[in-house]
């Protein structure tokens, strides 16, 4: 699967188990690579289409990624290094840092990361739960990177009720219950 085809499957309607489908057909073809570069790549990466259609087509080659990186650990792996160090601390698009940081919850869980590279995505995670405007997914997932974090980062752990209070100041009914369930 070419870039080119990749970028125009993931520009196609939207249907029922998009992005599952999606990921077993990138797999299948061993272009994981591709869809890498487009969900996790610079900026500039898909050229001259319009802004909206960019951010679509990043969106869901983001979910895609996400899927992929669930469902197919080892298909990920080559590229797990790279979104620690550059792609998971760069990524400026809220809605695609929904399907990173679930990426990384589950990189967290599953490699031993380098304490500076692990540093860098606690301080990540760290600014984007308390990004002004930030929607609830966004800062959900954050702490949930955050709380993966404690007892690895003296840091997380001296700040951890900091971050929480911030989180309980004015939480919607979505945080309310992770404050409940899992953060306290």
């Amino acid at each position: 699967m070419t870039e080119e085809e990749l970028i125009g499957a993931l520009s196609d309607r939207w249907q029922e188990h998009f992005a599952d489908e999606m990921a077993r057909r990138v797999c299948a073809a061993e272009a994981v690579g591709v869809l890498y570069r487009i969900a996790a790549g610079p900026d500039d990466r898909l050229g001259t289409l319009p802004k909206p259609e960019r951010r679509k087509i990043g969106f869901r080659a983001a979910y895609v990624l996400e899927r992929v990186s669930l469902r197919s650990w080892t298909a990920f792996l080559p590229f797990a290094e790279d979104f620690c160090r550059r792609a998971f601390p760069a990524c400026t698009d809220p809605s695609v840092r929904r399907h990173f940081r679930k990426i990384m919850i589950e990189l967290l869980r599953r490699v031993c990361l380098d304490p500076e590279v692990l540093e860098r995505i606690a301080e990540t995670a760290a600014e984007w739960a308390v990004e002004p405007g930030s929607k609830v997914a966004v800062r959900v997932w954050a702490m949930e990177v955050l709380k993966v974090c404690r007892g690895r980062i003296g840091w997380v752990d001296e700040c951890w009720e900091d971050l929480v209070e911030a989180q309980a100041a004015g939480a919607s009914p979505g945080i309310v219950s992770r404050l409940r369930r899992s953060w306290r």
